[in-house]
């Protein structure tokens, strides 16, 4: 007598994953590990800064008064917060009563979690990016000052740094990656320690061809010039059977260096796309000189429903604060 085998079913119920399988990363690393400062109560923010004057030391004649009195200086840096929103998510009506592979619940929570991610996403490429603040004025709303505008040597367009508490000229590089050596990077750190008065100890976010780049500085190479060539590439762990190029600290005698991979660097603005910048570039800064301010949390709305179904969005109003510019650096670069 025949069975039934598996090819002779009818009606067979379709197999349907319960998870949608992402390839990129959720991390905001960057906006994750910023201070949170007190709430602003204006869109423009405004702080002092200060760094000791230098003095004579030529010494003084006995029975000699003081005819003058000095004091130390302090000046004002200020800078505008600004709104940022997605583009809102929707689901509509018949996609919330169906099942879809790999949604658990109901599409609406999908969509508004999707959309929260994207938002976090939208920050860190704003704050990552070489954005100068704006106050809202026609067609322009509100910006932030992000980091590269932050540490730029030049004069910023609105609201500019003090020209003694921009970083020199000397903490940023510019040059193609590939030439982007040791030299270079204690170039840097040398003078961002002149500027703070002693050794830094910096934070990078660089992007992932900077990171490898910097990790290759750990190369030897043969003594011979004529037959120059990388004699090892790669640590050995014996232990472990692992082949290992990865450095992630860097020690000079003007400061140490810890990178971090940041795949969100100088992103394109109006489409929020990685650019020829993102995987070449990077910041150095010092994280007790940074911190992220919200005037309104990151928030989710849900908006009434229409006849097409439920919608809402995600938004934050913020502002990134650089302290005291001074003593970090960056390098900038598209080749």
């Amino acid at each position: 007598m025949a069975g039934i085998y598996e090819a002779d079913q009818v009606a067979k119920l379709a197999e349907l994953g319960d998870t949608i399988f992402i390839a990129e990363s959720e991390k905001t690393p960057f906006s994750r590990l910023l201070k949170r400062g007190n709430k602003p109560v204006q869109m423009l923010s405004e702080w002092p800064v200060q760094k000791y004057p230098d003095r004579a030391f030529a010494g003084q004649l006995d029975g000699t008064d003081l005819a003058s009195f000095e004091h130390t200086n302090r000046v004002k840096i200020s800078g505008y917060a600004m709104w940022m929103m997605t583009a809102g998510w929707m689901a509509s009506r018949l996609a919330n009563l169906t099942r879809t592979a790999g949604v658990k619940g109901s599409e609406r929570a999908k969509q508004a979690a999707d959309d929260a991610l994207i938002l976090a996403q939208m920050i860190e490429k704003q704050l990552l990016s070489d954005d100068d603040t704006q106050a809202e004025s026609g067609s322009d709303p509100y910006t932030s000052r992000a980091v590269y505008s932050w540490l730029n040597p030049s004069a910023q367009a609105t609201l500019p740094v003090n020209a003694d508490f921009r970083p020199s000229s000397n903490c940023t590089y510019t040059g193609a990656l590939a030439s982007f050596q040791p030299g270079n990077m204690e170039t840097i750190l040398q003078a961002c320690a002149t500027a703070k008065k002693g050794a830094v100890d910096l934070t990078e976010y660089a992007g992932i061809e900077l990171k490898v780049q910097m990790s290759g500085w750990a190369q030897r190479h043969v003594e011979d010039v004529n037959t120059a060539q990388a004699l090892q590439k790669y640590n050995i762990n014996i232990s472990e059977k692992k082949l290992m190029r990865v450095v992630d600290t860097f020690e000079f005698d003007a400061g140490v260096v810890t990178v971090f991979p940041s795949w969100y660097m100088a992103c394109t603005r109006g489409t929020g796309a990685i650019s020829a910048y993102t995987p070449k570039s990077g910041v150095l800064l010092d994280m007790d000189m940074w911190e992220l301010c919200f005037l309104d949390q990151p928030s989710s709305w849900v908006l009434p429903p229409q006849s097409g179904g439920p919608r809402g969005y995600h938004d934050a109003v913020y502002i990134l604060r650089c302290h005291n510019p001074l003593g970090q650096g960056y390098v900038l670069t598209n080749t």
